[in-house]
């Protein structure tokens, strides 16, 4: 049997990841939404997360983290625990995370 090279996943990948009360955004993300305060917004037909960076307002960002369990239960937002591929928008200063697709 050959060998298998393990390659560990960067942090700082365009994944976003959901835990039982976090959203967590990769460095290359959080890097270009370019501040410490974020909205969050969800499309209910097409099942998607937007990150939008926003200088007032919004919600903070606590390193690469948002405290997200009244974002889940505001949006009903169940049994979504895993990581997912993120798009960046540079003309919307947005991330955008379709849930339909976990990596």
């Amino acid at each position: 049997m050959p060998f298998e090279v393990y390659r560990p996943r960067s942090s700082r990948e365009n994944v976003v990841a959901l835990t039982k009360h976090h959203i967590r955004i990769g460095g290359k993300l959080v890097d270009k939404l370019g501040g410490n305060r974020v909205e969050v917004a969800f499309d209910r037909e097409k099942n998607r997360l937007r990150i939008k960076g926003v200088e007032d307002g919004g919600m903070m960002l606590n390193k690469n983290k948002i405290g997200a369990r009244g974002i889940f239960r505001y949006f009903d937002i169940d049994n979504k625990k895993g990581s997912y591929a993120a798009e960046y928008n540079e003309k919307e200063n947005a991330v955008f995370v379709d849930l339909n697709q976990s990596k």
